[in-house]
């Protein structure tokens, strides 16, 4: 019983690499994820290059994978960048990528925001 009340009702703060090294494998039933959009809030979280996403965002999907159980589910929220009216590709070379570690794409779900265009 011990390990199943370790976070309950915890809000952990802090790096999730970090963090998540101390959950036991396949502990989570639901991990939902909404990590800094690519180039965005510079002044917060540094900003992230689109083509240096994928290699920045795999440790954190591979320590997630690892405390995920089998059966979970792990949600996504992540935006695409668009530049000069052209989307870039890190969000479908991220997907491929987490493939590539193990994870299963199953569905995608489209955020339709009326009071934004995309990119913004």
């Amino acid at each position: 019983m011990e390990s199943v009340n370790k976070f309950k009702n915890k809000i952990l703060l802090g790096d999730c690499e970090e963090i998540l090294k101390s959950v036991d494998d396949n502990y989570v039933n639901l991990i939902f994820t909404s990590p800094p959009y690519a180039d965005q809030r510079k002044n917060t979280y540094g900003g992230i290059r689109p083509d240096d996403y994928v290699d920045w965002f795999l440790p954190k999907s591979e320590e997630m994978l690892r405390v995920l159980r089998p059966e979970g589910t792990f949600i996504l929220n992540i935006k695409e960048r668009v530049v000069d009216g052209e989307r870039h590709t890190y969000v479908f070379d991220l997907i491929k990528a987490m493939k590539r570690q193990g994870w299963y794409w199953t569905e995608e779900f489209i955020w339709h925001k009326k009071n934004s265009h995309p990119g913004k």
